[in-house]
């Protein structure tokens, strides 16, 4: 997104829980700054000195840094659901793009529980984007299937 100097500024997509932010890396270190107000979220192997020059960088940039985050974040209106079966080991969703994701219901246990029916009943959700099986109460999206395994669920705390 922006080479300066020796910095290499840039975000990954498909980080759709996440509010605005850049990473900067320079060799083996790396740093990641929010955006709006800039602010240090990490920080791997810069000295004090340096993270502070590379947030100036940051912040001369943020105005532009913003608006490539804001472009990249349009969905991609070929990443709609057009159809969603289960084989014996895979959750598969079509797109409309004619793409094709599959992945293991062992992911998501209420979809791995879940009767023949009650997976056959679900609907497109958020402008197509998603999925969502009323039956057992369970969403799922595009991005975040593209994006690979999810993220581990907390286990509910029981409070005395």
């Amino acid at each position: 997104m922006l080479r300066k100097g020796p910095y290499r500024v840039y975000f990954h997509s498909h980080e759709p829980n996440e509010p605005p932010h850049v990473h900067v890396d320079r060799d083996d270190l790396s740093a990641k700054f929010w955006l709006g107000p800039v602010a240090l979220a990490r920080n791997l192997g810069f000295d004090a000195a340096e993270l502070r020059k590379v947030e100036r960088l940051v912040s001369e940039q943020e105005v532009e840094l913003q608006e490539a985050w804001m472009a990249s974040s349009v969905p991609n209106p070929g990443e709609q659901v057009t159809g969603v079966r289960f084989t014996k080991d895979l959750l598969v969703v079509d797109l409309r793009d004619g793409r094709t994701i599959s992945v293991p219901p062992a992911w998501y246990p209420r979809l791995l529980h879940a009767t023949q029916r009650q997976r056959a009943n679900w609907k497109p959700a958020g402008d197509g984007f998603g999925i969502h099986w009323p039956d057992i109460d369970e969403d799922l999206s595009t991005e975040g299937l593209l994006r690979g395994a999810p993220a581990p669920r907390a286990s509910p705390r029981l409070s005395a």
